[in-house]
């Protein structure tokens, strides 16, 4: 949408227009049927527009400074401790949804799509954090099992809590203030009872709770830019967002790898791994899945500008073989999927 609004704005910049930025909400209100005149926004008081300007002035993302981000329709927390959720990531979630979808039974679907739904805005809830990775007892049900790992601020894990209201969601991050932030935001939102989130790297906190062998979904936005990439980021992002979540190594690999891995003992029997990449690394992970054991098919998805953002894959029984069918390389073969 972003990327929208610049070019109508900078097509009417360089025509001259008087009031390009009046004319660029007026043409948007038109195009989506009075949307900007629907918005209600609440103008920051002149101290707020101060404390703004200076700190964009620093170069420190507008969510940062905010204190919020929105994803997938639900208005969040944010901070430093994690990376701001970027409207790209939505298409992970979005395959995801479609992934708990299909393996709802018949007639038992309550998923919820974000068309016709307003933003969801949560007033926060003060709620003390748990010490160390004492289990949260989640609802009782037989409702699928679903983990984020490298929860971040926890946006992945509360949407999909959200717009599948039958899953129970288990979520790890390394970093304690990721943490900290991610139990925040599942208090905010009301979901202590069907998310619960664990301090640890990857999936050793989700072993050391039984989970081994139980899960139904994995979905993983991953540190994927390899170490020499970090330099060439904007200064917006290289200062102000943690490195953590962002270096992968020398050639972005080495999350892939224990991911990889690492969800192929964890997923059930037919389970499904989903995760997101970083623009033109299909090819390097599609040489992972090939030396991997106990994977089906891989299938890559796309945005809507045709490149790959997301695998899944579905696990099958280990046999030592490699996958049945390796990340489809035709552009035809890329699933592109417009986010909900």
């Amino acid at each position: 949408m972003f990327t929208g609004l610049q070019r109508v704005y900078q097509a009417l910049e360089d025509a001259g227009v008087r009031d390009a930025v009046q004319d660029t909400l007026h043409l948007i209100d038109i195009y989506t049927g009075g949307a900007v005149r629907r918005a209600e926004m609440r103008a920051p008081l002149p101290d707020e527009l101060t404390a703004i300007a200076a700190g964009r002035r620093e170069g420190v993302p507008l969510e940062y400074l905010l204190g919020r981000a929105s994803f997938m329709g639900l208005e969040l927390e944010c901070d430093r401790s994690a990376l701001i959720p970027r409207a790209e990531t939505e298409l992970l979630v979005s395959v995801a949804l479609d992934v708990l979808r299909a393996r709802t039974p018949a007639g038992a679907d309550r998923t919820r799509t974000r068309k016709g739904l307003e933003p969801v805005v949560s007033s926060a809830i003060e709620s003390p954090l748990r010490d160390g990775n004492s289990p949260v007892e989640l609802v009782e049900g037989d409702g699928l099992v679903v983990a984020d790992v490298g929860t971040g601020s926890g946006n992945i894990a509360v949407a999909l809590a959200w717009y599948a209201p039958e899953v129970r969601v288990v979520a790890t991050d390394v970093s304690a203030e990721a943490v900290e932030l991610a139990r925040r935001q599942v208090a905010r939102f009301g979901l202590e009872r069907r998310i619960a989130v664990y301090h640890g790297d990857l999936f050793d906190p989700l072993d050391e709770a039984g989970l081994r062998g139980a899960l139904d979904l994995v979905v993983c936005n991953p540190p994927y830019l390899p170490t020499a990439a970090l330099a060439k980021l904007e200064d917006e992002i290289r200062e102000h967002e943690p490195a953590v979540a962002l270096d992968a190594g020398p050639y972005g690999m080495d999350v892939y790898r224990r991911l990889i891995k690492g969800a192929g003992d964890m997923l059930k029997e037919n389970g499904v791994l989903v995760f997101e990449i970083g623009a033109g690394q299909e090819r390097l992970v599609d040489r992972l899945f090939r030396s991997a054991e106990g994977y089906g098919t891989v299938r890559r998805h796309c945005d809507e500008e045709g490149r790959t953002r997301v695998i899944s894959a579905s696990k099958v029984h280990k046999t030592g073989h490699a996958p049945q069918s390796a990340v489809r390389e035709a552009d035809d073969a890329c699933d592109v999927r417009p986010v909900r």
